[in-house]
């Protein structure tokens, strides 16, 4: 959309206007809908608004979609979704258990969901620092769940020695299920806590770093005792902001943790704010300081004692905007105005017809891409838009345009020579009508689908601007600034008139300087007429006014002053109709369909007013 993909920030900004969320629906839905609504609230480019309307015209494919609406359209009215059927699955309910020495056994649980009909799946116990045999008893079998049967345990025994130790731990394993399909716990490790020491306490590396969503209210910090629970020993903790505010993004937290004898685990919980952000990154970290228990306890020994906290915005949505974002952009694709390559180029030039994708080209479409698919193929020659970022298609494009612009004034001319008109009339006729129905349709399809009618005005007065600043401007400053200060030449005097004089000889010769100009005298000169039919005697004017070998860029405003007041006088007609409506309608365009026909009837007649007063100026009749 105007020159850049979608961004992750802008889907979520624009699935937040829409009022929605996670679990809605399919995301290539969600992203078709989206892309449009972006579209219909970017109001295209004029650039794209006027390839859109030659593409319509000339049965092409279309860079805006069709009937993309207006942008109040898309708030909250997401299109229904699918809903995901679930996949059986098996998990053990964590994948992480702990146990003390002392304790004798441990019971893991398995769940299965859902809990429909008959299903078995095998098991079995792997040594990992623990030693099967003499530290636990490895068990294996295979677990049977009836219908509706949602949750199985599996006990297995723990030795108990009189031996100081490092923690340890083994793993069990659950695989080949009935039906479905491991989930992402088809492993759980037990660990045994040694209970002869006092121990140490710390964060585990697996909960040193926690990410929560901030819809869940609150998150957990685990600090764990290890190598060791005999007896009481404890510890202070207290939240620190990183990028986090206090009181808006999380409460703080201050506290002390005491582990009595015997406890192996404590959690600390903070409660989290939801501030509803659909990009989100908060973060904090929980600290553990002031170790007290036994002189043999090793304080927090060499492990972690920070846990560090990222708040973020719901995890379903994050995962639904990426993809969403990807898709988003792999639908806005088909309307790319740009090219890649040749090949894409000629091929779009004669087989892309007009219409979106999933609709069928109509019979227009199709006649006025067979009449239009030699231009076309044409103007494929110009570089694709990826070579030398752009230029190169950007100069390739003008030489194009201008030698097509030369062939139409040259056809235009001709084909008003058969009709007995002078250049003027078909100047703003033939000439105007062909440049300007391409901003007629691009402001009839900004009109239905902008909220305002800013695009569809300015498109018409941007249009204006172009003419006559750059269109008029430009090639009259250019030619201007050639002839400041330079000496006629041949061309020049062919086209405003050329001067004849005797030579110091008494030979006839042409003046090109103003030395040889008061060499033959002023009253010595016989001037022929040049070919420019508006100023024949322009040449000689300029000599009288600028002195003899002196060259101009001269453009004789002809009837133009006329043609001026005229169109000054429609314009404020125009605008008389538009204020008109204003009050009585209550909008510029649309309305009751009867009083808009007659405006939009009393607008074409003022265009023809001006055609007609034009040519009988042009004419001499008036």
């Amino acid at each position: 959309i105007q020159g850049h993909q979608f961004r992750a920030h802008e889907a979520a900004a624009l699935i937040k206007q829409a009022g929605k969320s996670p679990g809605d629906g399919d995301p290539q839905e969600m992203a078709s809908y989206l892309a449009r609504m972006a579209m219909a609230q970017s109001k295209p480019s004029r650039a794209q608004l006027r390839i859109n309307a030659m593409r319509q015209m000339t049965g092409g494919k279309r860079v805006v979609p069709k009937d993309v609406g207006k942008a109040s359209d898309y708030i909250h009215k997401m299109p229904s979704l699918k809903e995901l059927k679930e996949t059986p699955e098996v998990n053990f309910a964590s994948n992480e258990y702990s146990v003390l020495e002392s304790g004798g056994q441990i019971v893991v649980s398995v769940v299965r969901l859902p809990p429909d009909g008959p299903f078995t799946v095998k098991y079995e116990t792997k040594s990992g620092t623990a030693t099967a045999g003499q530290d636990f008893e490895a068990v294996s079998g295979v677990l049977e769940f009836a219908d509706g049967e949602e949750e199985k345990s599996i006990t297995i025994k723990v030795n108990d020695d009189d031996d100081v130790e490092d923690d340890e731990t083994f793993s069990v394993v659950i695989s080949e299920p009935s039906t479905g399909a491991i989930g992402p716990f088809g492993t759980t490790v037990v660990t045994i806590i040694d209970d002869d020491e006092p121990g140490e306490l710390g964060i585990k590396d697996k909960d040193a770093d926690v990410t929560v969503c901030e819809n869940e209210g609150a998150v957990r910090c685990h600090v764990s005792r290890m190598n060791g629970s005999s007896g009481e020993i404890s510890c202070k903790y207290a939240s620190i902001c990183d990028t986090s505010v206090d009181d808006v993004d999380h409460e703080p937290v201050l506290g002390e943790l005491v582990f009595k004898n015997g406890e192996v685990s404590k959690i600390i919980t903070i409660k989290v704010k939801d501030t509803k952000s659909i990009e989100k990154s908060a973060k904090f970290t929980v600290k553990l300081t002031d170790f007290k228990g036994p002189e043999k306890s090793k304080g927090f020994s060499s492990h972690k004692t920070e846990c560090k906290v990222n708040i973020v915005h719901d995890a379903a949505t994050k995962a639904m905007v990426d993809d969403v974002t990807k898709l988003m952009n792999a639908d806005l694709e088909q309307y790319d105005v740009g090219t890649s390559s040749y090949s894409q180029q000629f091929h779009d030039a004669i087989f892309e017809i007009g219409c979106d994708e999933g609709e069928t080209p109509t019979k227009m479409d199709y006649f006025m891409h067979a009449i239009t698919v030699p231009f076309k193929v044409i103007y494929s020659i110009v570089p694709p838009t990826v070579y030398a970022g752009g230029w190169a298609c950007f100069f390739g494009a003008l030489i194009l345009v201008g030698g097509t612009t030369i062939i139409i004034g040259d056809i235009a001319t001709l084909f008003g020579c058969v009709w007995g008109l002078d250049k003027a009339t078909t100047a703003i006729t033939f000439v105007a009508l062909g440049t300007s129905l391409p901003d007629t349709f691009a402001s009839m399809a900004a009109a239905k689908g902008d909220d305002t009618a800013d695009n569809a005005i300015g498109n018409v007065t941007g249009s204006n601007a172009v003419n006559v600043f750059l269109g008029l401007g430009l090639p009259w400053m250019l030619a201007a600034m050639k002839w400041a200060n330079g000496n006629p030449n041949e061309q020049w005097y062919e086209f405003y008139g050329t001067p004849m004089g005797p030579g110091p000889d008494g030979t006839p010769m042409i003046p090109y300087t103003p030395a040889e100009f008061d060499a033959i005298g002023k009253d010595n000169i016989v001037w022929t007429p040049g070919s420019m039919e508006t100023c024949p005697d322009c040449a000689e004017k300029v000599a009288n006014n600028y002195g003899g070998g002196t060259a101009r860029f001269v453009a004789p405003g002809g009837a133009l002053g006329f043609s001026v007041i005229v169109f000054c006088s429609c314009a404020l007609a125009t605008f008389s109709i538009l204020m008109y409506r204003r009050g009585a309608v209550g909008a510029e365009l649309g309305g009751d369909p009867a009083k808009a026909k007659v405006h939009a009837a009393m607008c074409i007649g003022l265009w023809f007013v001006y055609v007609a007063m034009s040519i009988l100026k042009n004419s001499g009749a008036i």
